[in-house]
């Protein structure tokens, strides 16, 4: 059987192939995420996604390599990491009251045989109007810095956000559904990687 890298130091979308049953190994790739802002926020994803995908395939023999990239779009904006604190605090009270898009691009390379998919996933959600005092308050408690956007839907993250549109598993960064259909694009069964519990 062929290993599942996950070529991201994200611990959601590890802990999410996990909850699947979807033994893996974490591999960071190191790659710097690239934002052109003039293109396409979907073209940006899957780049960005291949490139990690790619770094870490030239390391790894016979393994599945999948590699993944969050962007936020608020209007005509595309948003990545914070920066600092002062930008992401900036980027709660900029959303509150108003809907975002979150896009993750996918790429998933086999290094056995050289196959590879790309792909994307989009969903949105709708962000709850915060007073100046409430987007204190859920700064403190949200831990944003390592997240697209500056916020997670998770924990306390799940009191700000509403209308949710499009797969969850996107909003938290590796959309299981489409990797899934990537999978079958390359003539594998995801389900042949999960492990019974």
């Amino acid at each position: 059987m062929r290993e599942i890298i996950l070529a991201s130091a994200s611990k959601r979308r590890s802990r999410i192939l996990s909850d699947c049953g979807i033994k893996h190994r974490v591999v960071p790739s190191g790659a710097e995420e690239e934002i052109d802002k003039d293109a396409d926020v979907f073209e940006i994803v899957e780049t960005n996604a291949t490139c990690k995908a790619e770094i870490v395939a030239t390391k790894e023999a016979n393994a599945i390599i999948i590699g993944a990239d969050t962007l936020v779009v608020h209007g005509e904006d595309i948003i990545g990491k914070p920066g600092d604190e002062a930008a992401a605090r900036q980027m709660l009270r900029r959303f509150s009251g108003d809907e975002i898009e979150v896009c993750t691009g996918l790429c998933v390379i086999d290094t056995s045989s050289g196959r590879r998919a790309v792909g994307f996933e989009k969903s949105s959600l709708f962000v709850v109007p915060l007073t100046h005092e409430k987007v204190e308050r859920y700064f403190r408690l949200l831990a944003p810095y390592d997240k697209a956007g500056g916020f997670s839907i998770e924990s306390v993250g799940s009191l700000l956000f509403d209308d949710i549109r499009g797969s969850y598993f996107n909003i938290l960064g590796l959309p299981m559904r489409r990797l899934s259909e990537l999978f079958e694009e390359m003539g594998l069964d995801i389900l042949d990687f999960i492990e019974a519990g």
